[in-house]
């Protein structure tokens, strides 16, 4: 299994933050290598809560992820759905204010499908975890 934790802070208010993170639709928007990111489903509260399904297109097949906690705007998770091989793989995001911004920690929970390749999934989902952690946070700063 592997799991790890990245965080960073950000002068960005933590509503704007929030609204970056959790823009399903926008991700291609801030992350180069992703060529485009959809919301297959909508969820609650409208349009990126709970029960949302995002669709996110880079190099491979599709990573399509649900939506499963979503408390605006301190925290979020997803779990994957397909276009992985990985099991188990839980993402949760968590964001508090820190003096005048904000602290966003993005913890990640992942099982290859082949036992034993710990070592060759970590770097890569942490590399991925990180560009998407510091596209949303430069959107966030953009916006505030």
């Amino acid at each position: 299994m592997t799991e790890f934790t990245l965080t960073r802070t950000t002068p960005a208010p933590i509503e704007a933050v929030f609204d970056a993170l959790t823009n399903h639709r926008g991700i291609a928007s801030y992350v180069r290598l992703v060529r485009r990111s959809t919301l297959d489903r909508e969820g609650t509260p409208p349009p990126n809560g709970i029960g949302a399904v995002r669709r996110i297109e880079a190099l491979g097949p599709a990573i399509v992820e649900e939506i499963i906690d979503y408390q605006r705007p301190t925290r979020y998770a997803y779990k994957l759905v397909a276009g992985a091989p990985v099991r188990d793989h839980v993402g949760t995001v968590s964001l508090k204010e820190a003096g005048t911004g904000t602290e966003v920690s993005w913890h990640l929970r992942s099982t290859p499908k082949i036992p034993g390749l710990d070592w060759l999934l970590s770097p890569v989902l942490k590399r991925v975890i990180g560009e998407l952690l510091n596209g949303a946070v430069d959107a966030a700063e953009g916006r505030a």
